[in-house]
């Protein structure tokens, strides 16, 4: 352990020179490296570096990993949570206006039975308004004359009765007076 950071010590001592070391450009603070001797050292370093750090290199990125996992499938359960709220708001919604529209259409079917009912007892009322107007036109029509006519030949013929009991009357008192005119002879 202590070799490997020894190498890698002195492979960062080899970048830092030849950093160091590079070409300038002109009227500039940036140097020219050479990138493919860069990049070996770097590697370099990363193979000379302890198991240790290369072990915690690897926790690191499986830490990143199973974060952005986690944070991935936090974000679908936070999504399926918000469908699921915005479903059930949704249910409840429908729920809600289907149970108002049954109201109003029972509501309209109450209005619509009570019209009805006072429709029907108008009707009947009318129905039997004409029934009696109908009664007292037939009673003034054909019963009143009828017994207007009944009256007046009961009537016509008590007169007659009532002359023939006179006759009658008048007879007996002739027969009467006939029968003691022939007694005092």
């Amino acid at each position: 352990m202590i070799d490997d950071s020894i190498k890698v010590m002195s492979l960062l001592d080899e970048l830092e020179e030849m950093f160091a070391t590079s070409s300038k450009v002109p009227f500039s603070e940036k140097g020219v490296v050479d990138i493919d001797m860069a990049q070996k050292i770097i590697e370099d370093i990363r193979l000379s570096l302890p198991k240790d750090l290369q072990q915690a290199q690897w926790i690191k990125q499986e830490k990143d990993r199973i974060i952005n996992d986690a944070k991935t499938e936090y974000n679908k359960v936070i999504m399926s949570a918000k469908d699921q709220a915005e479903y059930l708001v949704d249910s409840d919604m429908i729920k809600k206006e289907a149970q108002k529209r049954a109201d109003a259409v029972l509501n309209q079917a109450k209005s619509e039975a009570e019209f009805m009912k006072l429709r029907t007892y108008e009707y009947i009322d009318k129905l039997l308004f004409d029934m009696q107007n109908d009664i007292a036109g037939v009673a003034s029509s054909y019963l009143q004359p009828m017994n207007d006519y009944l009256t007046d030949m009961l009537g016509s013929i008590n007169v007659k009765v009532n002359q023939n009991r006179q006759e009658m009357k008048n007879l007996a008192e002739r027969v009467q007076n006939s029968g003691a005119e022939n007694t005092e002879e």
